[in-house]
């Protein structure tokens, strides 16, 4: 699905223009959102992947490093931040070329999001109930993913 706005500028606007406008409005200030917590979110997952990067050399300290040392912090030998920082850059790629069209990708953009919060839940869960940490960089990630989530349900809404 693929979602288009038009916009006429003219002196001597009826009611159901004005809707419109004020309609854009809205969708612009929901892709507005959906930006700012993609970018949150890449900036949390690029902060992790270098995290798990460096944690290798050092002792286990803090939660994020305890989560980071664990079996579940990997995927086929490759950390799943990498896989955040991918999938943020992806999100704001249909974005900022949606800003060129007159349309932009909302299948791709919905398919992402649900991919996400799929992964955002599990990963959620073996926190808090199988290694028993709470990691605030973790944390910061389920949260931009939440946000994310919510701005692209406003803009569809709209």
């Amino acid at each position: 699905m693929i979602l288009s706005v038009s916009l006429n500028f003219d002196s001597d606007s009826s009611p159901e223009q004005n809707k419109t406008i004020s309609m854009l409005d809205a969708s612009i200030i929901s892709l507005i959102a959906l930006c700012g917590a993609a970018f949150f979110g890449l900036q949390g997952s690029i902060s992790l992947a270098v995290r798990h990067h460096l944690v290798r050399e050092l002792q286990q300290r803090s939660a994020c490093d305890r989560v980071a040392h664990s079996k579940e912090a990997n995927i086929a030998n490759i950390p799943v931040a990498y896989g955040a920082v991918i999938f943020y850059g992806l999100v704001l790629f249909l974005l900022f070329r949606g800003m060129n069209q007159p349309e932009i990708p909302l299948f791709w953009l919905n398919s992402a999001m649900v991919a996400a919060l799929i992964v955002t839940c599990y990963y959620a869960y073996v926190m808090f109930f199988r290694l028993n940490i709470v990691c605030m960089g973790c944390l910061r990630i389920y949260l931009a993913n939440l946000m994310m989530a919510a701005a692209l349900l406003a803009y569809q809404f709209n």
